[in-house]
């Protein structure tokens, strides 16, 4: 009898011990969420390009302040380019916007009148072309051109060498008889022409003041 309530007290203690013991051992945590090391970029503003000075303002003045470009050659090699013909600019030279504002004050307003008359201004300045050759045998001539009686005629040919050269101007020095058909009682010694650019030429003629002829590209028949 008492073994069996032994054994009974034996068993019921190792209960006792089991349920206890398992309410003291602390629970198994969950695992925790994998944390993600990686750091998120902020985004930043891009870089705001500078702003660069327009070419205007960059760019150095034009001291000649005509807005033109200057001749890319030397005078002396830029006039004497094969079949290169200079036009004469009457409208643009001296002569011309002298005769312009006179035939304005005659015409009084009076279209047709002021073009009858800057018409006859331009008819007595006897240059239509202008050419300066360079002959095969190195002979340099300046041969002016006019039209008489529906024909293009050389009206003055004159010979030439180089001189005093710049940039933008070029001195002429003139030598020989004038060869044209209405040739000068007397040749000047020299010519002044001034290079604005590749395509204008001015001459400072000693009856007409500065002449300005535009460049052009033709056979003329020699």
């Amino acid at each position: 009898m008492r073994t069996t309530l032994r054994s009974t007290a034996q068993s019921a203690v190792a209960l006792l011990c089991l349920f206890g013991c398992s309410s003291q051992t602390p629970a198994a945590k969950a695992p925790a969420a994998p944390v993600d090391d990686t750091k998120v970029a902020k985004s930043e503003p891009a870089p705001k390009a500078e702003a660069k000075p327009a070419a205007s303002e960059t760019s150095e003045p034009d001291p000649r302040g005509d807005g033109l470009r200057k001749a890319s050659r030397p005078p002396a090699e830029l006039i004497t380019g094969p079949n290169l013909v200079y036009v004469f600019n009457f409208k643009d030279s001296a002569i011309g916007i002298a005769a312009k504002e006179e035939c304005e004050a005659k015409s009084a307003g009076d279209r047709g009148a002021a073009a009858a008359c800057m018409e006859k201004a331009r008819s007595k300045v006897p240059v239509e072309f202008v050419r300066f050759v360079k002959e095969p045998d190195g002979e340099h001539w300046w041969i002016t051109y006019n039209r008489y009686k529906g024909n293009l005629l050389k009206w003055h040919k004159v010979q030439f060498k180089p001189g005093q050269e710049t940039e933008d101007r070029l001195t002429l020095s003139l030598f020989g008889k004038d060869k044209g058909i209405a040739p000068m009682a007397r040749v000047p010694r020299e010519l002044s022409i001034e290079l604005p650019n590749d395509y204008t030429i001015v001459l400072n003629d000693p009856d007409n003041g500065p002449m300005q002829y535009d460049a052009k590209i033709g056979t003329m028949d020699d």
